[in-house]
Parts: C-alpha cells; sequence; structure tokens
C-alpha cells in the first residue's frame, strides 16, 4: 500500500486542520491507529491506498472519495480482562503488544454501548478471576448482547500442573442493561434475544456472530449493493452471514444465500420465515472457501460476495468462468480485494465503480465496495 501522506500542519487562514477524533488513550490503545491525522488528509490516504492496492495488481481504475461516516459509531467491540498482582483490567491490547489496556471510556462506540461500558468492565472483572477472559459486545436492534470466554490460569512459570484443571465457579452476572450474557457458551442471563433488523426483518442474533461495524457503514453499504444489484431477478449472496444484504435483496430478487456459519444460517432461515411480500430467499450451508459454486450453479443475473479478510479467491476463479452479467465485491481487505478483481478482470469482466468505506473510522482498515460487469 502506499505510504500515508504527511500531516498539513495548518489548514488555509493558519488554522490547525480538523483532526479525525481524539482520545485520550489514543496511542497506547491498540483500537484506533490514525486519530490525530487531519481529516481531510486521512480521507485522502485511505482511498490512496485502494488506488495503490489495485495498482498493484495492475488495475487502473477511478477510485471514487471515501465515503466518510461518525466516528462515535461502532457497534462492535472486544474487550480482554486479565488478572495480575495490581487487579483486573478490562481494556482493549495495545497495538503489537501482549498488554492490556485498561479503558474506562471508548468514544469510539455507539453511545448506546458506551452506556454499557461499566456494567461489560463488572462482568469482565468477576470473570477474569485470576487468569483471562475475551469479552464480545455487540449493540443490536434491541440492546445488547455479551458474549464472556474464560481462559484457564496458566500454572505457575517453570512449574505443571497436576492433576486436573480447578472447576471454574460459576459467573454470578448482574447486568440490567444487557440483553443477555452468555458465558463459554452457556446462557448466564436472557431477558430478551437478541435480534438485528434487516429491511425491517427481524433475524435473532448468535452470541458473538458477524454484523457490520457500524449501523451507518451497512445502511451505506445495502445502499450501494442494492443499486449496483440493479433490476437483477436471481442473486446469489456469498458468504451471506447473518443476511445484511440478503435479505434487503428479496424485495426484489431471488435470492441464494450461501455461508459456512451453521448457527448464521439458522437465524437467517429464521427471520425469513415470519416474512411476507418478499420474492423468497434458499439457504445453502456451504465453504465457499474450499468448495465455491461451480460456473454452472452460478446460473443467476448477479452475485454479491463479502467474505473474510482473506478474500474470496476460488469464488473470483469460478466466477471468472461463469456467465453472470453482474458481480458486486465488498470486502474489508483492499489487497486482497485487488487479488480477486484481478482474476475476474483477467476473466473479461470490467470494473465499473469503485467506492471506499469509511467503515473503521479512526483505524488504518477500509472497506470498499466494487462492481463489475460481464461482457459475454
Amino acid at each position: 500500500m502506499s505510504a500515508v501522506p504527511e500531516a498539513a500542519d495548518t489548514a488555509p487562514g493558519g488554522a490547525v486542520p480538523a483532526a479525525v477524533g481524539s482520545c485520550p488513550l489514543f496511542g497506547r490503545c491498540g483500537g484506533c491507529s490514525a486519530l490525530d491525522r487531519p481529516a481531510d488528509d486521512y480521507a485522502e490516504a485511505k482511498r490512496a491506498a485502494v488506488v495503490a492496492a489495485l495498482a498493484a495488481r495492475g488495475i487502473t481504475v477511478p477510485v471514487e472519495p471515501l465515503r466518510r461516516l461518525p466516528f462515535a459509531s461502532r457497534r462492535r467491540a472486544t474487550f480482554t480482562a486479565v488478572a495480575d498482582k495490581a487487579g483486573v483490567r478490562v481494556g482493549y491490547q495495545a497495538a503489537r503488544s501482549h498488554e492490556v489496556v485498561d479503558v474506562a471510556a471508548c468514544p469510539a462506540l455507539d453511545p448506546a454501548l458506551a452506556a454499557a461500558l461499566p456494567e461489560i468492565r463488572a462482568i469482565g472483572k468477576a470473570a477474569a478471576e485470576a487468569g483471562k477472559a475475551r469479552l464480545t459486545a455487540t449493540l443490536c436492534s434491541n440492546g445488547i448482547d455479551l458474549a464472556v470466554t474464560r481462559e484457564a490460569p496458566k500454572p505457575p512459570k517453570g512449574g505443571k500442573r497436576r492433576g486436573k484443571a480447578p472447576r471454574r465457579r460459576p459467573l454470578m452476572v448482574d447486568a440490567p442493561g444487557i440483553l443477555r450474557v452468555t458465558v463459554d457458551g452457556e446462557i448466564a442471563i436472557m431477558r430478551e434475544v437478541p435480534a438485528v433488523v434487516f429491511d425491517g426483518v427481524s433475524v435473532p442474533f448468535p452470541p458473538a456472530a458477524f454484523l457490520q461495524a457500524s449501523r451507518a457503514s451497512e445502511t451505506l453499504m445495502v445502499d450501494l449493493v442494492t443499486a449496483a444489484v440493479g433490476d437483477a431477478a436471481t442473486v446469489a449472496d456469498l458468504f451471506c452471514g447473518l443476511g445484511t444484504f440478503a435479505v434487503p435483496l428479496t424485495r426484489t430478487a431471488k435470492v441464494t444465500a450461501v455461508e459456512i456459519d451453521g448457527p448464521a444460517l439458522d437465524a437467517l432461515e429464521a427471520g425469513m420465515a415470519h416474512t411476507s411480500g418478499r420474492r423468497g430467499l434458499t439457504a445453502i450451508r456451504r465453504n465457499l472457501m474450499q468448495h465455491p459454486l461451480s460456473p454452472k450453479e452460478l446460473n443467476v443475473d448477479a452475485v454479491v460476495f463479502d467474505p473474510p479478510r482473506a478474500g474470496a479467491e476460488a469464488v473470483a476463479t469460478s466466477l471468472a468462468r461463469s456467465s453472470v452479467p453482474r458481480i458486486v465485491a465488498v470486502s474489508c481487505e483492499p489487497r486482497t480485494l485487488a487479488r480477486d478483481l484481478a482474476i475476474l478482470v483477467e476473466g473479461g469482466y470490467t470494473i465499473t465503480q469503485v467506492v471506499p468505506v469509511d467503515q473503521f473510522v479512526g483505524t488504518d482498515h477500509i472497506e470498499v465496495v466494487a462492481t463489475l460487469e460481464g461482457t459475454r
């Protein structure tokens, strides 16, 4: 990727340029890495990073300006709770370090999730006991889900644990501001089933399931994807997750939703079971990394794919041999996206739009939505 341009010292007229955001823990916490940059320089650097990633694969196409989003918008966060001689710290791991930075407040979070941080921290301190715990907090449409995973304490340095590991005590949880707390996969509290709403359809939320990082970015990307798909009557949504794109697309298209995550796919089917007036959705559980849909199976008007950070090389290879007229690629890693787009271009597709989205505000991470048209 290209180097980040140096920040300007002053804006026109001598004023100090507005930074992306501010946080007293910036530079220590491993969460945000770019808060101190002037916002305009930051936005151009992100766009330039996408341009550079594409160019490295021999792709030269226009890249639109970064679609900016609010800083205080993250609805998912993973905290680490660790006990040591000084007590229990609950926070984020420092960059390139095992150190846990205690976080009492986080300005990057959606205000509704930030308000629950005292309860999340209290549960983290109880969960860590004499060891360590990981807490994944998600702001759903009806409240907060918290999934806690405890690690067994390590034996003394140079010593060995004899016999069975000590049995963990049940975690006593009192968190009136949290809808559900699961501990080591077991429900500790559930006041109501957490759910996420996509295009008016309520989908039950499995503990710690994947969800786009902010509601604002989800809305923007859904708009980009549905506009790109256009009037396609049949669509395959690959790596569909809970149905972020699949559900809205059923308004106008019959959707085949493919995903390896069984609980996510079950939740999507459960949500769609209570809908009416939509074109319908067929869910398929499949490991697309190892077993992509074949060109024969890709007998649809459009394909949407939103893979993990590793990208979708096998899927792109199969698509490049297909006759799908329109493809929409969504990615959180420009370099693997560029690799996959290069495969599609080599197969005869033309890139018609590339839009970077600032889903991870204050960091160097970038979401990208790219649209391609077939020529055969």
